[in-house]
This record gives C-alpha cells, sequence and structure tokens, in this order.
C-alpha cells in the first residue's frame, strides 16, 4: 500500500513466506492467504487498502502464468480483489518450502542462461501488472554465492545483468513501465556488504554496461542506474555487522540507487566461556541456510550454517549474529536477542529521504520460527503494522 506522505513509498511482505513453487500455490498464496494477512493488517492499522503485493513465481509457476491468456486474467483478479502488484521476489528459482534448499538458492546464479530467462520472464509479468505511475522492482540474488565466483563466471554475469538493463530500457521507452532490478546482497555470497557492490559495479557490470548498450558513457551510466540497483536486506546486513544505516550511505554515495528494503531481523546472541545458550539450537533446521558471523577479538569469523558453528569443539566466544530472519517486531527471548534496534526512525528517515520507494517485510522462516506464538498470517500483519507506524513517522 502507499505510504502517506510527499514520498512515492510502498509497503507489503513477501511472499515467499508462503509455499508459490506452483501457479496454484502462488494464487493460494495471493488470493487466499495474503488477503487474511490484510484483513489483519487493516483491523490493526485502520488502512483500508487497496493492498500493494511483493508477489513470488517459481520458474515454474511464471511460466504457467504467462500461458495464453492466463497473465489477462489474473491482472483482472488482482484488481478485483483490491490488490495491485509493483514488487516481485526474483531470487528464489525453485520450490523454496518442504525441502532442502540451502545452498541451491543460488541456482542458477547470474552467470547461467537460466536466471537470465527467469529475469526476463519477471520483467514480462511485471510490466503487465504494473499500476500506472507506479515504478517496479525485482529482487535477485548476488551474482553468485561466493565459492563458485572467478573472473570467468563474473564476466558472464556481468553481460547478462547488463542485457537486462538494455532490455528494461526498451520496456521503458514502449510503454512506460519503469521497472529496475536489485541485486540483494547476502552473507556467504560474492555480494556480501556495500563495499562489495561498489566493486562489482565500478569492475564489472559499468564496463559490461557500456560495451552492450553502445551509447555515450553518460548515457550508458544513467541507464544502467536507472535499472540496476540494489534490494538492502536489513537481516543480511546485520548478520555481517553492516548497519542498514551504513550500507544505505555507502552505496548512494557511490550513485547506486537502493531500490528496495527488505525488512527484517536476524538472531544476536552473547556466547561466552560456557558456550551458545541451547535455546539457539532451536534455530537449526534442514530447509535453510543461516549463516553466522562472530565478532570477538578486532575479527569477524564467518560460518557457512548455524550447526558448523555450533558444533565446533569449542564454539568462539563473542556476538554471535545469524541469518534467521524473525520479525522486527519480535523482541527476543531470554539469551536470544534480535538486531532490530538498527532498523530505527534514523534508519527510515534516510531510507525514504534517499529516494527507496519500495519497503518489504520478508521473514520467510516462519514456518522453522521456534520462537512463532501465532500463525503465520497473525505475525505478518502485527510486522506490517510496526512497519507502517515507523514508515508513515519517517514520511511525515
Amino acid at each position: 500500500m502507499r505510504v502517506p506522505g510527499p514520498s512515492d513509498a510502498h509497503l507489503t511482505y513477501c511472499l515467499n513466506v508462503h509455499p508459490g513453487a506452483t501457479l496454484a500455490e502462488a494464487e493460494a498464496a495471493i488470493f487466499e492467504r495474503a488477503r487474511r494477512v490484510f484483513d489483519e493488517f487493516s483491523r490493526l492499522a485502520g488502512v483500508s487498502g487497496p493492498f500493494g503485493l511483493g508477489m513470488w513465481f517459481s520458474a515454474e509457476a511464471a511460466r504457467e502464468l504467462s500461458r495464453a491468456d492466463g497473465l489477462d486474467q489474473f491482472a483482472r483478479k488482482l484488481h478485483d480483489a483490491g490488490f495491485y502488484a509493483f514488487t516481485l521476489n526474483g531470487f528464489p528459482f525453485g520450490r523454496f518450502h518442504g525441502t532442502r534448499v540451502k545452498e541451491k538458492v543460488y541456482q542458477p546464479d547470474w552467470a547461467d542462461e537460466a536466471r537470465f530467462d527467469y529475469t526476463i520472464s519477471l520483467i514480462a509479468i511485471l510490466a503487465r501488472l504494473l499500476p500506472k505511475g507506479v515504478h517496479g522492482t525485482i529482487s535477485t540474488l548476488p551474482v553468485t554465492f561466493k565459492p563458485w565466483a572467478d573472473e570467468a563466471k563474473l564476466a558472464r554475469a556481468a553481460r547478462n545483468l547488463a542485457e537486462v538493463a538494455a532490455r528494461l530500457d526498451v520496456v521503458r521507452e514502449a510503454g512506460g513501465k519503469e521497472i529496475a532490478l536489485a541485486l540483494e546482497p547476502e552473507p556467504g555470497c560474492y555480494l556480501e556488504k556495500a563495499e562489495h557492490v561498489v566493486r562489482f559495479f565500478h569492475d564489472h557490470l559499468v564496463p559490461a554496461a557500456r560495451k552492450r548498450l553502445g551509447r555515450e558513457r553518460k548515457e550508458c551510466d544513467e541507464i544502467l542506474r536507472r535499472h540496476v540497483g540494489v534490494c538492502l536486506d536489513t537481516v543480511h546486513a546485520g548478520v555481517m555487522g553492516e548497519t542498514p544505516a551504513k550500507a544505505l550511505g555507502r552505496l548512494t554515495s557511490h550513485d547506486i540507487r537502493v531500490l528496495k528494503v527488505q525488512l527484517g531481523a536476524a538472531l544476536r546472541v552473547e556466547v561466552g566461556p560456557e558456550g551458545p545458550p541451547p535455546a539457539l539450537s532451536a534455530f537449526r533446521d534442514e530447509v535453510y541456510l543461516h549463516q553466522v558471523t562472530v565478532r570477538a577479538a578486532g575479527k569477524r569469523l564467518f560460518f557457512a550454517d548455524l550447526p558448523d558453528a555450533l558444533d565446533q569443539p569449542a564454539p568462539p566466544r563473542g556476538e554471535w549474529r545469524v541469518h534467521f530472519h524473525v520479525p522486527l517486531a519480535w523482541p527476543g527471548e531470554g539469551a536470544i536477542a534480535t538486531t532490530s534496534g538498527e532498523v530505527n526512525a534514523a534508519f527510515f528517515e534516510a531510507a525514504v529521504a534517499a529516494g527507496v520507494e519500495h519497503f518489504e517485510s520478508e521473514i520467510y522462516t516462519l514456518d522453522v520460527f521456534p520462537g512463532r506464538t501465532a500463525s503465520t498470517e497473525t505475525i505478518l500483519a502485527q510486522d506490517l503494522a510496526w512497519i507502517w507506524q515507523h514508515l508513515r513517522a519517517a514520511g511525515s
């Protein structure tokens, strides 16, 4: 939904919290579960809609939706339900619930033509659904998983991303729909922090875009800036020890747009000589990666998954930050704290001032969240209401 105020900010939640590997699952997520979320949010916040959606379609669901007149029917159904589309999550390519995902979520990466084709299909979907006058965004993975990165892969990825920028500019010129692709830094990936994004743009993406677009340098750079930027995930930034405000400032100082902010908190735990608190073990699961950073003695250690850290013969002492998406409105419990304090009024004000238009609660781990005490729909509505209050204050 559009946030009142002078900015053109919109708020939603990411529907990757619901199963959506098939079109039937995606439609159930939208027209049944999202309807319940927004009905409860409306009761809590006094907002009547229409309600903007942050939809997720797997590659299979996107193919189903694009067949024949399916997209036209879907657009009419969205309108009749009081929904509108403004952002898509183009990160998970395949099934994202009820099966082991872990590092497979980074496949295919941006060096793979399958990732390019999937993203092009999402662009066509969003261009059809996007309301007039509303900008669209598609968040996507941070190039590749760090262990897979090499110069040849990075060069292919940059070429594919430059081609996406070119295609998006054609869409804008042909139909007036402005859509941008938002790279989402994540722990353990090639892009982890703002500084890595800046380096990738400078070393790989800008040269690739200039070569692909073949126009004057200034015009090439403007097209790239308009159509490729960053999705700043506050959970990921928190795990990496980079406050969202610092990441935002660094990116904008290098003229890289933060197109979308995904909102949530990471786990924060102080580990002493007695070892990790027993409650932390409840956050293990066999579905998602939960990367861990440990700050101790001026260094930051990294573990690819929570069990890797917990099962150390001598788990390191210090502050552990765990990639587990929990609601901003959840205060933590016992020894388990969160990074929600870094997503504060000053950050929201800075994000709105920087021109961020899309804000999205992303807490896809609710199905494996040991701290849940209510239904998924209730938790999502409560978190949206918390964010809504902060965004309204920031935009006033």
